[in-house]
């Protein structure tokens, strides 16, 4: 067993994190991005870079006015300060076969790089879920050929979302060793799976960005980065233990990481995709939110209960 499999990076290291956000929603069903803006600006000031347009956003749910309007206050709200931003395609593919999905890739790449400034993450599409290995390494390689670089795949389980599946044999790897990337993000909620993929993309010398929303602290002290939903509701958390990391304050650091995933096991129960909603809940209960509506047409509801649960976690969090 090699020594990377038994030695974890530890302390000393401070980890890259991104938070994906949620997106606040009025009683008439739209998105208040005067709150928003404030989100972005919180997360920001944290040292934790937003993440805007990702399955937390609801993109899936969102008319393309509401994309657009995101990346704009994001743009306007960021001024130059890096943020990420999802590439995500199931409404944009004009036509059939895989150099659609291509085209519909490269027209967003280019337009979030080049009008927006964002860094893409690239969301999986129903259209390749059951394409073989070499299919999904040519559209991947040629869907970064436009970007100027800093690219981010997305591996997601479609526990998450139906357009989520994960890479048949070792394509993401082979991918991932293209210069026009620099790592990739996870979201399987399997540990085992997320820590082999972690040895492989340390000799290969690109990062993985925990998407474990309760199972990340491990993950990040082996040597992960982090691209999680739950980072949004409690980004200042998210510093604090960022800091024990690079402090090697391990009684803090586990503390921490205790009472954080917690909260991220409340939040993250199955239906899986109602976090979305656990989010606005967290928010509201923090001050942050004056709602806790989804979208319109999100049918992934949470009850009271949950948030009684929401509120008893966040109460434990508070007392780390």
């Amino acid at each position: 067993m090699s020594e990377t499999l038994i030695k974890p990076l530890g302390f000393g290291r401070e980890p890259y994190l991104i938070a994906a956000l949620s997106v606040p929603v009025t009683d008439e069903g739209e998105i208040d991005f005067s709150l928003f803006a404030e989100d972005l600006d919180r997360s920001a000031g944290y040292g934790v870079e937003p993440a805007v347009l990702m399955d937390t956003y609801q993109v899936n749910h969102c008319t393309k006015e509401q994309q657009v309007r995101g990346l704009e206050v994001t743009r306007e709200v960021m001024a130059g300060r890096p943020f990420t931003a999802g590439v995500y395609i199931e409404d944009d593919i004009e036509g059939d076969g895989v150099e659609a999905i291509i085209r519909a890739y490269q027209r967003k790449i280019e337009l979030f790089e080049e009008t927006f400034g964002a860094s893409p993450i690239i969301f999986q599409t129903e259209g390749l879920k059951d394409a073989d290995a070499s299919t999904v390494v040519h559209v991947y390689n040629e869907l970064s050929k436009v970007s100027r670089g800093g690219l981010k795949a997305f591996e997601l389980s479609p526990v998450f979302a139906p357009n989520g599946w994960m890479f048949p044999d070792d394509s993401l790897i082979e991918i991932l060793t293209g210069d026009k990337w620099i790592g990739t993000k996870h979201s399987s909620l399997n540990p085992s799976m997320e820590w082999v993929l972690l040895q492989k993309m340390q000799r290969i010398g690109k990062r993985l960005f925990t998407g474990n929303d309760y199972d990340f602290a491990s993950m990040i002290f082996n040597g992960s980065d982090a691209l999680l939903g739950i980072a949004t509701f409690i980004p200042d958390k998210f510093r604090a233990l960022a800091d024990a990391l690079r402090d090697g304050d391990k009684k803090r650091y586990f503390e921490l990481a205790t009472g954080m995933e917690f909260l991220g096991r409340v939040a993250f129960q199955p239906p899986v995709p109602a976090y979305k909603h656990s989010a606005a809940m967290v928010k509201k209960l923090r001050g942050w939110y004056a709602t806790d509506h989804l979208l319109p047409d999100n049918p992934f509801i949470r009850d009271e209960a949950h948030r009684k649960e929401l509120q008893a976690a966040l109460a434990y969090l508070d007392e780390v």
